[in-house]
């Protein structure tokens, strides 16, 4: 992977926005019209539409878009479904939709999240460097890299998913090694359940997506208001449970090529003597 001209494209090109307003969840809902309704409709006939592009389940998520930005368009999203102490629901969709029994057993330690519902259109606009494959591939790997940046922002044990065998092997090429759980299993297609710990996923993707984490971790800092209302009006989360005011004060303390192992709070800050 050529460092330099992905993170140009998943940072100048492109760029991950967090929902946090109707009009941003409208435009999830109008993604996910186009890419996961036709494909989940070879397999299951579904009764209401509406509920099936935004449930109850995307009320205990983040969800991000990722926007073209000289047309303005988004072009893809994903989902980052969350339980804590105080969430409606304590069981992730995985385990309920596919009665994966390994689940159950590693998502005892809250927080935890899965990565779900990652939908990318196939209106693109044509790159003048990345075929019309590498760049589906790198986008969906920015797609992937909101799971990373949320990890940052709230200190999740664990993170799921139930991926299709072409996503289990992108994320691979990028040092990202979730561990398979348990049997695939025939769900909208087949898919297999996996896990990984966050220290582990930040840890072994540092080299190469962490400069775009920075990056996404330090714009936030510059415009934080729009993040803190969607925490404030969330009912399962409270600002104590986020790392955002710790990272801004990092990034004043040590500029912008702060040590990403000290905005993850994996190391901890040497104090002179």
């Amino acid at each position: 992977m050529q460092l330099e001209e992905v993170f140009n494209l998943l940072t100048q090109e492109y760029t991950l926005v967090l929902a946090t307003t109707k009009e941003d969840f409208s435009s999830v809902k109008e993604v996910r019209r186009e890419i996961l309704l036709p494909k989940y409709r070879n397999f299951a006939t579904i009764e209401d539409e509406d509920l099936f592009l935004f449930n109850q389940d995307d009320r205990q998520s983040f969800i991000y878009l990722l926007q073209h930005k000289e047309t303005k368009q988004y072009v893809g999203t994903v989902r980052i479904y969350f339980v804590n102490n105080h969430t409606a629901q304590k069981i992730l969709p995985m385990e309920r939709y596919t009665h994966s029994r390994q689940i159950k057993q590693l998502s005892q330690a809250l927080p935890v999240c899965e990565i779900s519902r990652l939908a990318l259109s196939r209106k693109l606009v044509k790159h003048k460097n990345f075929s019309a494959l590498q760049l589906r591939t790198y986008l969906s790997l920015g797609l992937m890299i909101a799971t990373r940046i949320n990890a940052f922002l709230y200190d999740y044990a664990t993170i799921f998913s139930i991926m299709e065998p072409s996503l289990e092997r992108l994320l691979k090429r990028q040092n990202a090694n979730f561990k398979q759980i348990g049997e695939a299993v025939d769900y909208y297609g087949m898919r297999a359940p996996f896990t990984i710990k966050r220290k582990k996923l930040l840890h072994e993707t540092e080299e190469n997506v962490g400069q775009i984490t920075r990056y996404y971790l330090k714009q936030l800092c510059q415009n934080p208001e729009p993040f803190w209302q969607f925490i404030d009006n969330n009912p399962y989360l409270e600002r104590s449970d986020i790392q955002l005011d710790r990272i801004c004060q990092l990034f004043k303390e040590y500029g912008e090529d702060v040590d990403l192992e000290l905005l993850s709070g994996e190391k901890e800050i040497m104090t002179e003597v």
